[in-house]
């Protein structure tokens, strides 16, 4: 599926791309800088990063891959900055032990590997199942660090801090004027606003009366799971699919790890929205049941379509649909009591380093809308509702085009085929309050 311009200044907007390529190759000029030249130039690997080298050196399809991730790159290319796998290797030991800070780039990893992941040398190499388990330990290492009250030094006024001027406009943007510590549990004099680390504050969660359920009443509503961007709607889902090819169909099968429930999902709906950076990263139940499964599933963190390889329009960003069925995911099936749903599945998706879904439900427990279901660490992600053919949804007039912005616990979507005129007069109300 092709991302439409608007599209694309989301992701610029909500933390993904930087705002400008001059921002992003002078972030990189400084970080190589530092590891080369200056203050890290010394500075002894972690015991992570010493594993990475090792794996790298050690494993020829992968020594191949890295070393082509940078041949393969043109003179004009960002990646340029970096010389080999080697410097990469310093900067990712520069990173993992420090906080993300707020300014003009994305996720710091994925800014790093988005010019590698464009590549057919690293589109090979990010596939390789050992290499993704050592990014996850390199992951868990840099996790305890955000989860640490050392993380906590961004959390402030200054420069690309999370509370200057410009952080709290974003992370205010769609909130109708409100302050941050109206919008979000939070002590504006208190050190560090209250929170006790970086993935505090990124975890945050809303004060009361913020973000309630829409429509509670009415039990033919389904209900947003994440506050997010609307990516694509599809509608008779194949069992399987070639999700590799250009136009990214979904693929059933393979976005649910092959689960015994995933026939029961074929020729269903499919709804993705996307997160920001500097959204609120919880999961909410899009529908009142029963917690039937929770399944972890490992996956890769930095591949993109093949079909986008070698493509400038941000071609990993143009992947969603792709990465669905590849990336490190869960996914939380639910018995809706509506007996029109039945079975359904939210499916949270890491985006490259945040690759962290938390359950925060157990296999089991019972569920109303709006309840929280999990959260995403360390970063904005993707997610998907997956409905059976039996389930008859009309989604509302606002989640029409990819980018428009859907508010967790808001009406996403009536189930039809039962008093089609109620359902049809809660359409009309809300379309014209949303």
């Amino acid at each position: 599926m092709e991302t439409n311009t608007r599209l694309t200044e989301h992701f610029r907007r909500t933390g993904w791309l930087a705002t400008s390529e001059a921002a992003l190759l002078q972030w990189i000029k400084d970080v190589v800088s530092e590891v080369l030249t200056g203050r890290r130039r010394n500075e002894t690997l972690l015991p992570v990063i010493r594993e990475f080298q090792t794996l790298i050196e050690t494993n020829s399809e992968l020594y191949m891959g890295f070393n082509q991730m940078f041949e393969q790159q043109p003179p004009s290319s960002l990646l340029a900055a970096i010389p080999n796998y080697q410097t990469m290797l310093k900067v990712f030991n520069k990173l993992i032990q420090e906080a993300p800070f707020y300014g003009p780039i994305g996720p710091p990893f994925y800014m790093i590997l988005n010019a590698a992941m464009n590549t057919p040398g690293g589109w090979s190499a990010f596939l390789n199942d050992q290499l993704n388990a050592q990014f996850k330990r390199m992951f868990d290492v840099w996790a305890k660090f955000l989860v640490s009250p050392n993380s906590c030094y961004v959390l402030t006024s200054a420069p690309g801090g999370w509370f200057s001027s410009p952080a709290l406009t974003a992370l205010t943007e769609n909130f109708d004027g409100l302050r941050f510590e109206q919008i979000f549990e939070s002590d504006p004099n208190a050190e560090y606003w209250g929170y006790k680390s970086w993935d505090d504050f990124f975890v945050r969660t809303f004060q009361p009366g913020v973000r309630t359920l829409q429509a509670a009443d009415n039990p033919n509503i389904i209900n947003a799971a994440c506050e997010s961007q609307l990516y694509h709607i599809a509608r008779n889902v194949q069992e399987r699919d070639t999700f590799w090819l250009k136009g990214e169909p979904y693929s059933l099968l393979n976005m649910l790890n092959q689960d015994e429930a995933a026939p029961q999902f074929i020729g269903g709906t499919v709804f993705q929205g996307f997160l920001s950076v500097t959204g609120y990263h919880r999961w909410h139940a899009p529908v009142t049941g029963v917690v039937r499964k929770i399944v972890h599933v490992p996956g890769t963190y930095f591949v993109q379509s093949p079909a986008t390889l070698g493509q400038s329009d941000n071609p990993y960003l143009r992947s969603l649909a792709f990465i669905t069925s590849l990336t490190t995911r869960l996914l939380i099936f639910i018995e809706a009591d509506d007996p029109r749903v039945g079975l359904m599945c939210f499916i949270a998706v890491g985006m490259t380093e945040v690759s962290t879904c938390e359950a925060t439900v157990a296999e089991g427990k019972r569920v109303q809308r709006g309840d929280e279901l999990g959260m995403f660490h360390f970063g904005g992600s993707t997610h998907v509702l997956v409905f059976r053919p039996q389930t008859n949804l009309q989604f509302f007039d606002n989640v029409d085009t990819p980018g428009d912005m859907v508010e967790v616990r808001g009406a996403l979507a009536g189930v039809l085929d039962v008093p089609l005129v109620h359902v049809q007069q809660t359409l009309q109300s809300l379309s014209g309050s949303l």
